[in-house]
């Protein structure tokens, strides 16, 4: 005899069951199909759109946009043979693992213009002795060899006279990679920074380019004369010749006392720290120059003295004119302030990396004004562009040095001022024209170029401006961040804050911790 159900809800339950083996089970197949359909779909796109992100805080597996723009640049995607990048390294090299992350950004971004070889001299020894046949070599260390030649397999005979495929090859050493500084000591040296990335920068494009061009530097019209005769370790000349190197610009000494013209091969030419005026048929020399075609110069004032007269002419006939003053902050008391919270002004559309961020200018600056004369400007087919200004809270001091200074309305120049100043003689828009136009630069100081004073973004802001000078805009842009450590600069006052914390009150907190759990337990 069977039972039956009671009540209404007691019949429902025992529906239950019939009603699940009644649903149709292919809906469950079309499913798991789907899912697998969608699974190899996004297998398929991921294999063929690769995408890569650095989630560190300081960004240290990517390389900068400056390396971007060079490896993006026609000189380098019209290649028809990809430049070939030995990475021959030690595996247990220091940071080996984060500097291979960054050469292959490097393949990522040239659209397979690079291609980059790894190898370990160590456990490849055979491929290590193809290699050394090949560019003549010893791997008594780490080496990098950027190799931008047609045929990468053919030997490169480096003891028979100069070849033009040797201005193609860059053999730079693993130990330039790394920047060291002393250690607490004082005697013992520690990596702080890695500088793989302007290394390989530099030599990707240096290796394309070929031979280097030259830009010549007024010698003796310049306030580090004496540096270049003792071939100090650092000065204004190894600073600038670094940032030469890196746009492939060899920078050359020479003297305008008794020089009838510029050379021809110059790719710009310079006059640093303006200490000597120019003698009338010096100033001739830099005028014919101006006249030639694709001209550039880069003309940094001393603000220790006062502007050549003859240089000041030359400046004066551009529509730039440099005031007689030295910037300063105001209102300070009895203390002169001549450091300068600068911006980089919205102009040159090279510097658009730059615009509205601000640097700090150490040493003393001179303001500098454009030629009001718009017509006399028009007519001569120059167009200015301001490159670094301050903001309302500095002013041109005439009389600086009068100690204290004060800002006096009838007197004084007021903000916001002009520090750095750019223009261009000829209308460079235009393809016909482009042959006969110049670039100038004009900058009011010399101190950011002092090796212990220059700032990373004013070492990418000369570059990138020198790069513009000379046709090489492909390297414009803010360059690399890799350091190793963390510099805090820490005035007195915070130094004995740190110290006061790290010396009582981390031991007290560690007390007040001990002691809670102390308690806990007690009860």
């Amino acid at each position: 005899m069977s039972e039956t159900p009671d009540t209404p809800a007691a019949a429902a339950e025992a529906s239950q069951p019939a009603a699940r083996k009644v649903k149709r089970p292919w809906m469950t197949w079309i499913k798991l199909f789907l899912l697998f359909l969608i699974v190899v779909c996004l297998n398929y796109v991921g294999c063929h759109e690769y995408y890569r992100r650095d989630l560190t805080e300081d960004q240290r597996y990517e390389i900068s946009r400056q390396s971007i723009n060079m490896l993006q640049s026609p000189e380098i995607q019209k290649r028809k043979t990809p430049v070939k990048i030995t990475f021959a390294f030690l595996r247990t090299t220091q940071n080996y693992t984060r500097m291979r992350s960054l050469l292959e950004e490097y393949e990522r971004y040239s659209n397979g213009k690079v291609k980059v070889e790894y190898v370990d001299p160590l456990r490849q020894p055979n491929k290590a002795r193809e290699i050394s046949n090949i560019y003549g070599i010893e791997f008594k260390k780490n080496l990098v060899i950027i190799d931008a030649r047609e045929d990468t397999e053919k030997a490169l005979k480096t003891f028979e006279g100069t070849q033009a495929d040797a201005a193609h090859v860059r053999i730079l050493p693993g130990d330039a990679f790394v920047v060291y500084a002393p250690g607490p000591d004082g005697k013992s040296m520690k990596a702080v920074a890695l500088q793989i990335e302007d290394m390989m920068t530099a030599g990707i494009y240096g290796a394309a380019n070929g031979e280097p061009r030259k830009i010549y530097i007024a010698a003796d019209k310049s306030n580090f004369n004496e540096s270049l005769s003792n071939n100090q370790e650092e000065s204004i000349f190894t600073t600038l010749g670094k940032i030469c190197r890196s746009v492939n610009l060899q920078l050359v000494p020479i003297r305008m006392s008794g020089l009838e013209e510029i050379p021809e091969d110059a790719a710009g030419f310079m006059i640093i720290g303006s200490k000597y005026d120019l003698s009338p048929q010096e100033a001739e020399v830099l005028q014919w120059y101006w006249a030639r075609p694709n001209a550039a110069i880069l003309i940094m004032l001393e603000p220790q003295n006062d502007t050549p007269k003859q240089l000041y002419r030359f400046l004066r006939e551009q529509g730039l004119r440099p005031q007689n003053d030295r910037v300063m902050l105001r209102n300070r008391g009895n203390r002169s302030v001549f450091e300068i919270n600068s911006i980089f002004a919205p102009s040159l559309n090279c510097t658009r990396e730059f615009w509205n961020s601000s640097t700090g200018l150490e040493g003393e600056s001179i303001s500098l004004i454009l030629d009001s004369d718009n017509a006399a400007m028009e007519q001569k087919r120059i167009t200015p562009y301001p490159l670094l200004v301050t903001t309302e809270d500095y002013y041109g001091e005439t009389k600086y040095n009068q100690f204290p200074a004060q800002f006096d309305a009838r007197e004084d120049n007021p903000g916001p001022l002009m520090i750095g100043a750019a223009l261009i003689r000829g209308n460079a828009g235009d393809v016909n024209q482009n042959k006969t136009t110049g670039r100038l630069v004009l900058l009011g100081n010399t101190d950011l170029l002092q090796p212990r004073q220059i700032k990373p973004e004013q070492r990418d802001f000369m570059r990138t401006l020198i790069g513009w000078m000379t046709d090489r805009e492909e390297l414009r842009g803010l360059g690399s961040r890799h350091d190793l450590t963390v510099k805090l600069n820490l005035d007195r006052n915070a130094l004995g804050v740190l110290e006061l914390l790290t010396n009582i009150g981390l031991p007290l907190l560690a007390l007040l911790i001990a002691l809670i759990i102390w308690n806990t337990r007690r009860h």
